[in-house]
């Protein structure tokens, strides 16, 4: 009987750690559509693409942006992912991609609702295949730590 109810809480106590394990994406919003039509973020996005970006057809955008609130209140994180795509291509007299790489950065912030000031907490950088983008937040390295103001950031977490 005691290795019953043994194998009992041992089998629940397995399923409470597994499941503690699993995000808790129930709180999650998806705001990228909105970020997109209320802020110029994609357009900086980009614009940046377009300025360090390589290849005749670099296209820079954003990808994802979500938010979630944190134990703490009025503070939320805030999670984002933009694509740079570099490619060359040589139309004539062929169609040949010479190359064609994205880099993907992901940032994670916190953003404080009371004061609309959202807090760059970190940057990492996917598939940055000639460090483009790692060479320049090394040289612009106030990426991290940085403070903006998000006009009416409230309509984001509604």
């Amino acid at each position: 009987m005691y290795i019953s109810v043994f194998k009992h809480l041992l089998l629940i106590t397995l399923l409470t750690a597994s499941l503690s394990l699993i995000p808790d994406q129930s709180f999650s919003k998806d705001i990228t559509e909105q970020v997109i039509k209320e802020t110029p973020l994609d357009e900086h996005i980009t614009l940046f693409c377009l300025t360090h970006c390589l290849g005749n057809e670099r296209k820079g955008s954003l990808k994802s942006v979500t938010v979630n609130p944190t134990e703490h209140k009025n503070l939320h994180t805030v999670k984002g992912k933009a694509a740079l795509r570099n490619r060359q291509v040589a139309h004539d007299p062929f169609n040949v991609t010479v190359f064609d790489r994205t880099i993907i950065v992901n940032s994670i912030g916190t953003l404080n609702e009371e004061n609309c000031e959202l807090r760059v907490d970190d940057v990492t950088i996917e598939n940055d295949f000639q460090n483009i983008v790692t060479n320049l937040l090394k040289s612009n390295s106030d990426v991290v730590g940085k403070v903006v103001k998000v006009p009416n950031c409230k309509t984001f977490l509604n």
